[in-house]
């Protein structure tokens, strides 16, 4: 099998998550939020074993959709090309679309437990969690990941991304004051083989 330089200098790293600081400037976070705000939060859902979507007191936050239109393509495209970078630096999956993006809005006693992002069957590979808030528009709160996290020190930084496989335990805090708005991406590739 041929293989080039670069992939023979590619070395899986220990990493499980890694943080990408100013993924997204503060206008393009607030036009993201407004935007939210404009389509309607809702009650999140949680997914199912079966991959049907049902509300559950593991997930109390708000939630809303960012459908694939014109308006939006941007969010999708810029995200994208970060996914690819970041995927090509620390994972090396076989990866192929992104799922609609979605905003949450996590106020004082709302959360997300202990949970994963992938279930039998499913096509996830990796998560992306955006935060789109400022670190002073709440207290308390944030992602919290159940492993080896590169950078970690900027997550909660406006803008930030964290990624990590879609099979790693995470949860969202609830802020104990103000509100916290992020973006989830959910990256799919083809079977495990």
């Amino acid at each position: 099998m041929h293989t080039t330089n670069q992939e023979a200098a590619f070395k899986q790293k220990i990493l499980t998550a890694v943080t990408v600081p100013e993924v997204f400037t503060r206008s393009q976070c607030e036009m993201i939020i407004r935007d939210a705000e404009i389509i309607g939060m809702t009650r999140a859902p949680v997914l199912a074993k079966d991959g049907s979507r049902v509300t559950s007191r593991t997930r109390t936050c708000a939630s809303c959709w960012l459908p694939k239109s014109p308006h939006f393509q941007w969010v999708y495209n810029y995200l994208a090309a970060v996914v690819s970078e970041v995927n090509n630096e620390h994972y090396r999956f076989d990866i192929s679309d992104m799922q609609q993006l979605q905003v949450l809005r996590y106020r004082p006693l709302q959360k997300f437990k202990w949970h994963f992002d992938t279930y039998d069957g499913s096509d996830r590979k990796m998560t992306c969690v955006v935060n789109l808030s400022r670190p002073e528009d709440y207290v308390g709160g944030g992602l919290c990941v159940e492993a080896d996290w590169h950078g970690v020190e900027k997550s909660t930084h406006q803008g930030s991304a964290n990624f990590f496989p879609s099979w790693i335990k995470h949860k969202a805090k609830a802020p104990l004051l103000g509100t916290r708005w992020a973006l989830v991406a959910w990256i799919t590739g083809p079977a495990w083989r």
